[in-house]
């Protein structure tokens, strides 16, 4: 049937007619076009009309196979034709609320290619959920849309949350009104994707402009689409959520890009509740640093100055690194306690270099006025094993008592306040195992907890890759997410490294792209011949910071037998060796990981 016909039928003009199909979600685009017998059923239904017995059909439809459609009390005007059915699924419901209708229609009057672009939202099954003016200073011009899509479209694309598009009159889109985008994005107080929007401007440049200001965390995408083509937004949505490679990243993680690790995570802030010191140690590139930003993100909301410290950045022993460690700390202290507009006083007061002693009574000072509003600091260390060069010094006797001092400085400060801990992360945990320190005793030792980054499990390996390979549009079946398990031994970076190189052989001129098993064997050839510089660099950090344990493993690669003999001397090596993950125990003793098998 056409849409003029079923204007006849039902005695109106077939611009109204049309007018009902936007409003029902459905697709038309002139009075000639073809509508399927479900889609004007719906049409009669919202018009008030029964069903003709004698309107002719292109094919037979009975009553019966319609009236679950128009009967339930369910009846959601906006279900998919069959026709269109596939990203039309699961449709969002048209908008109802008078404030967002009134909203719309101004959005609409402000920006008129809205109205195309709602029609091609309809096309698909989606709706705008949320429309509103910009609240950045300076960018009460634009206005956000708030888009919820179809449920075939979030299961395609890895969609859970609505999407924000921003409007811009500008016609030369600067630099500064993508930032604004960037920034409402994050201070939205709804349940929004937080690392994908849509910009529009009448900008002629406004892809290539995207293209440049995009990054990993911020992906915008220009909201160009061609009215002619009913898939338009599909192929949009294909072409830049399929060309992205979420799992390659070379920089710690964090955020909307941070999967699994979550027991661990709130071990970690229960311990900072509680004012418990935690050591966080394990092998490079494991995700030692990724726990400590998210644990920094997430503690963010409880009125705690959270300050990371990466102490790879100081001079090592033996050149005593702790003067340059407590400037840098003073500073960093006073940036993350002004950018929260909390007291500096103390500190500022204090030089540019000033003793242990100085920085540990300014600061105990400080602590004292944010208790009384409730305000915590946290300070972060990572990479302590700077501070302990196995190989260059004598950790327990060696002349840098400064670096026992420092620890012991903060060890008291956590017992002589209620709003203050820290946190190490590293590869050795020797400094909070030794007795002795740099010539004193070890004012960690007893003290602080050590806990063990180790390779993901096959759970939370399965639920990062299907998490983050959804987000690009992928499936991955359990035979590939087996396979990538078994062949990065669930190391957070090999397994990301593994899953990228799969990523980057499967088609993108698809719209749905499936990862299998296959694809993952193929791949691991070439992959483990990439990939071997990094575990020698990983292998290698082991052996300079772990002379003992580096000798037993060689010995177990080399002569089990003779390992096993060792081993009940060496028990404390041993057990270093298991928390890193660099063996385990099998039916037959012990065994080297998958790690080391890739050497």
């Amino acid at each position: 049937m056409r849409v003029h016909e079923l204007a006849s039928e039902l005695g109106v003009d077939s611009r109204i007619v049309l007018r009902r199909l936007r409003e029902l979600g459905e697709f038309a685009r002139s009075a000639s076009s073809t509508i399927e017998p479900p889609v004007a059923a719906k049409v009669r239904a919202s018009f008030g009309a029964r069903i003709p017995r004698t309107t002719p059909r292109p094919f037979p439809v009975r009553r019966d196979q319609i009236a679950p459609y128009i009967d339930s009390p369910t009846f959601d005007p906006t279900a998919p034709s069959a026709r269109q059915y596939g990203w039309r699924s699961g449709a969002v419901p048209h908008p109802q609320h008078p404030d967002l209708l009134a909203n719309i229609q101004r959005v609409a009057r402000r920006f008129p290619i809205f109205e195309e672009h709602m029609d091609a939202l309809r096309g698909v099954g989606s709706q705008a959920v949320f429309a509103g003016s910009c609240r950045q200073e300076g960018f009460r011009d634009c206005v956000i849309v708030h888009i919820r899509f179809s449920g075939a479209i979030e299961a395609g694309f890895g969609f859970t949350r609505e999407v924000m598009l921003f409007y811009s009159p500008h016609a030369d889109l600067q630099v500064r009104t993508f930032e604004a985008a960037a920034r409402e994005l994050a201070s939205s107080d709804r349940f929004v994707t937080p690392d994908i929007f849509f910009m529009w401007s009448p900008d002629l440049r406004l892809q290539i402009k995207l293209k440049d200001w995009s990054r990993p965390s911020k992906l915008a995408i220009p909201f160009q689409i061609d009215d002619e083509d009913e898939l338009s937004l599909i192929k949009l949505l294909r072409n830049y959520i399929y060309a992205r490679d979420l799992f390659y990243l070379t920089t710690p993680v964090h955020g909307a890009s941070f999967f699994g690790r979550r027991t661990l995570l709130q071990a970690l802030r229960d311990d900072v509740i509680n004012q418990r010191v935690t050591g966080v140690f394990g092998l490079r590139k494991s995700g030692k640093t990724s726990i400590l930003m998210q644990l920094k993100q997430e503690l963010q909301e409880d009125h705690i100055v959270t300050v990371l410290m990466d102490l790879e950045t100081f001079p090592s022993p033996p050149e005593d690194p702790t003067d340059d460690i407590v400037s840098d700390l003073r500073r960093r202290l006073i940036d993350e306690l002004k950018s929260r507009k909390l007291r500096t006083q103390e500190l500022s007061q204090l030089s540019e270099r000033p003793s242990i002693l100085e920085l540990k009574n300014a600061l105990q000072t400080i602590l004292k006025y944010l208790w009384k509003d409730g305000n915590r600091i946290l300070l972060l260390l990572d990479e302590i094993e700077y501070l302990t060069p196995a190989d260059r010094v004598d950790i327990a006797e060696g002349d840098m008592p400064k670096i026992a001092q420092l620890l012991s400085a903060l060890r008291s400060i956590v017992q002589e306040s209620e709003n203050f801990t820290f946190v190490l992360s590293g590869l050795t945990s020797a400094i909070v195992e030794g007795g002795r320190l740099y010539g004193r005793p070890n004012p960690l030792f007893s003290w602080a907890k050590a806990v063990y980054v180790k390779p993901l499990t096959r759970e939370e390996a399965d639920e990062l890759a299907s998490t983050v390979g959804g987000k690009m549009g992928i499936q991955i079946e359990p035979g590939a997410l087996e396979a990538l398990h078994e062949a990065s031994g669930g190391h957070a970076y090999l397994y990301r490294n593994l899953s990228s190189a799969v990523v980057k052989h499967l088609p993108t001129d698809v719209f749905q792209r499936t990862m299998v098993r296959s694809a993952v064997l193929t791949e691991l050839s070439d992959w483990k011949s990439r990939v071997q510089g990094n575990i020698e660099e990983i292998v290698q950090h082991v052996k300079r910071y772990y002379p003992n344990e580096a000798v037993m493993l060689e010995l177990l690669m080399d002569s089990p037998d003779d390992f096993e003999e060792l081993a009940t001397s060496e028990h404390i090596a041993v057990r270093r060796l298991q928390d890193l993950g660099l063996i385990q125990e099998g039916t037959r003793g012990y065994e080297v990981s998958v790690l080391l098998e890739l050497v």
